[in-house]
């Protein structure tokens, strides 16, 4: 896999873009005709199954999945590639990092920073229209997902850091991508829980997540704390905030 550094000027996507500044984030490149990378890549997706078999051991195999197992099994993969990602690209930077041990369908895949002991809440989601559009958009731009409402106590740390991947593709391309030479992953940093705590830039919002792992949440909507990407930190402020 391929991974660079790379700024999106959003002013240039739209004038009327609320953010003002570049955004760095990172671009992971798979091909899996790369031997590497597809190792890397089938790792991930027998991940998944596991993990889907998990939230539903009836379901010996894909072709007999629900459509809504099948889509826990997709948000498994993403859910897993993306936090794979984010360990390999912390490790890179000298921030030694390791996935959590996953014991409830409930709970989200947490990354430990190994020298803190913090915790990091990866998130994914799909921008069907294009990474531009979900950065910089001055009306529709994505967030970096927080803590649920009702669990956000200031005094109680839930998790020290929320990060973001994006897909920008829709979810029905995604398998497909994942077997193809041109599957683009970008990680595009994320918050704080002192700037989830802080109104004045995080807001309330009513919505399903895309990565849900759990048959029982995964068409729900919930309210979470959300930072508008506008707002939230690039890959360099994160790696700021990490290293502190």
């Amino acid at each position: 896999m391929k991974f660079s550094s790379k700024k999106i000027d959003c002013l240039k996507y739209s004038e009327s873009s609320m953010r003002k500044h570049p955004f760095t984030v990172i671009e992971y490149i798979f091909n899996y005709q790369d031997e590497e990378d597809k190792t890397f890549l089938d790792n991930c997706i027998d991940d998944a199954k596991e993990l889907s078999n998990a939230v539903n051991p009836k379901s010996a195999n894909l072709s007999t999945y629900s459509r809504s197992s099948t889509q826990v099994f997709m948000n498994s993969i993403a859910g897993i590639l993306a936090e794979k990602l984010w360990i390999h690209f912390l490790n890179k930077v000298n921030i030694i990092a390791e996935s959590t041990i996953y014991d409830d369908p409930n709970n989200q895949i947490d990354i430990k920073i190994v020298k803190t002991n913090k915790t990091m809440e990866i998130r994914s989601s799909f921008p069907f229209k294009g990474l531009e559009f979900a950065l910089c958009h001055p009306k529709y731009q994505f967030d970096v997902i927080g803590p649920y409402v009702n669990e956000y106590k200031p005094n109680e740390i839930k998790k020290d850091f929320y990060g973001r991947v994006l897909y920008p593709f829709s979810v029905d391309l995604f398998y497909k991508k994942l077997k193809s030479n041109n599957l683009e992953v970008y990680l595009t940093g994320g918050a704080t829980w002192t700037m989830m705590g802080d109104r004045e830039i995080s807001i309330k919002k009513d919505f399903v997540p895309q990565d849900i792992y759990s048959l029982e949440l995964i068409n729900k909507k919930s309210e979470y704390l959300v930072i508008p990407f506008s707002k939230s930190l690039d890959m360099k402020d994160i790696i700021i905030e990490l290293n502190k």
